[in-house]
């Protein structure tokens, strides 16, 4: 009977996974399963023995979560993508549009939509939250920097926007029932 030698992998951004091949083999150094990106369409290709199974990423999961505090009854929610570092919120009834964290002290942060002019915010917060969030609505992909404490240089970083309207509509209305 052949011995299988597992190896493990610690998780990584999904950028640094873009081209990588992974695999498990058997002692002969035989593939019993291996997975890689296709770099020409959004799939990820599963192989286990001669058998090849397809599967799409779930690009339009944004993480929603509201809160009310329970002894002042502010109400806030906030949606982003856990790899990201964009985040839209509503905190008592204001919306805000944050980029980026552990920001560098008094600098300049970014956001740019499509092929839309850059829009400024200081230390992650957008002066104007509103305007970002519509064209993030009809936008397809976000593109941020700022600079991350203790370097002084930029950090840029990019979000596709698929499915954001509709789970921002959905924040609004859950930010209604609290």
């Amino acid at each position: 009977m052949k011995k299988i030698v597992l190896l493990l992998f610690g998780l990584v951004s999904a950028s640094a996974l873009a081209n990588d091949l992974y695999a498990l083999k058997d002692r002969d150094g035989n593939s019993i399963l291996s997975s890689m990106e296709n770099p020409n369409t959004e799939y990820r290709n599963l192989v286990v023995g001669k058998d090849t199974y397809t599967t799409k990423p779930k690009l339009e999961d944004w993480n929603l979560n509201c809160t009310k505090d329970r002894f002042s009854g502010t109400k806030s929610c906030t949606l982003n993508k856990s790899y990201d570092a964009l985040s839209v919120g509503i905190y008592s009834g204001r919306h805000s549009v944050y980029v980026g964290r552990n920001h560098f002290p008094r600098t300049q942060s970014a956001i740019k939509i499509d092929n839309n002019s850059p829009i400024y915010g200081y230390e992650g917060s957008s002066n104007t939250p509103q305007r970002v969030i519509e064209q993030m609505k009809k936008g397809k992909v976000a593109y941020t920097r700022y600079k991350e404490w203790p370097y002084e240089y930029n950090q840029d970083g990019e979000t596709d926007l698929t499915g954001f309207a509709e789970k921002y509509n959905e924040m609004l209305e859950e930010y209604k029932k609290l």
